[in-house]
């Protein structure tokens, strides 16, 4: 931290894993672009000690400190750095933010968490109220905190046509200690859903954060739908194929 000035009390968050983009700055005949950089995240806001300082007068002391620490400048005036050292690949950028204040954000690239998940087998297994799914366990560290069904019609293929069947959907829902980013939790699931033979059908990220998969091997007919809910997630299931009209 260069001398003079301070990280605002309050205003650090650090996430695990998280995504910025990041931009560059154009050249002769060559457009801005935007850099998506993946890892380790912190955002805050830097402030002077003391007496109150506009943003220009924290950008002239910082920019000199990142120089020093061996930051090189993608794009100096929108105050996007980048630092690199062996394995080491960090992208910085500040900008202003409320009266006095410089908001910054900082990634050091790394992968995400993994996640190993069992494939289905052959014959279906209906998990205890008190149960994880057997093939869908929640993120690490998650606790089981309600086990509801629900009744919803779904689409199957019934001898070689196309029905709207009713189903049971088995919904679990989980208390997180270490919640993921919504970004992790889309990639880290959608990639162990894939591995273990999924299909992902739809990936939303607004005010719904949400992944959706089937799953159609060895017989099977299983719907997936995982959803993040802040410090939160619902696992829900059914098994359509356990419950086709035979």
């Amino acid at each position: 931290m260069p001398s003079g000035l301070r990280l605002k009390p309050g205003s650090l968050e650090v996430y695990s894993f998280d995504q910025e983009a990041f931009e560059l700055q154009p050249g002769v005949d060559v457009a801005p672009a935007r850099v998506p950089v993946e890892g380790r995240t912190w955002r805050f806001l830097i402030e002077a000690e003391g007496k109150r300082t506009g943003f220009l007068a924290l950008a002239q002391s910082m920019r000199p400190a990142l120089e020093g620490a061996g930051w090189t400048w993608q794009w100096k005036e929108r105050g996007v750095a980048r630092r690199q050292a062996g394995e080491i690949d960090e992208w910085l950028r500040f900008g202003p933010a409320g009266s006095g204040e410089m908001k910054v954000v900082l990634v050091l690239r790394c992968a995400p968490r993994t996640l190993v998940l069992p494939r289905p087998g052959a014959v279906p297994v209906l998990p205890a109220p008190q149960q994880d799914f057997p093939y869908l366990p929640p993120w690490p560290g998650g606790k089981l905190v309600s086990s509801v069904p629900s009744q919803s019609p779904v689409d199957a293929d019934i001898d070689g046509k196309p029905t709207l069947v009713r189903v049971t959907f088995v919904e679990k829902e989980y208390a997180l200690a270490d919640p993921p980013t919504p970004h992790e939790f889309l990639k880290v699931y959608r990639s162990a859903l894939q591995a273990a033979g999924w299909e992902i059908d739809g990936v939303f990220r607004a005010s719904l954060v949400q992944i959706q998969a089937h799953y159609a091997q060895e017989g099977r007919d299983i719907r997936v739908t995982l959803r993040l809910l802040g410090d939160a997630m619902v696992i829900s299931v059914a098994d359509v194929g356990a419950q086709r009209p035979r």
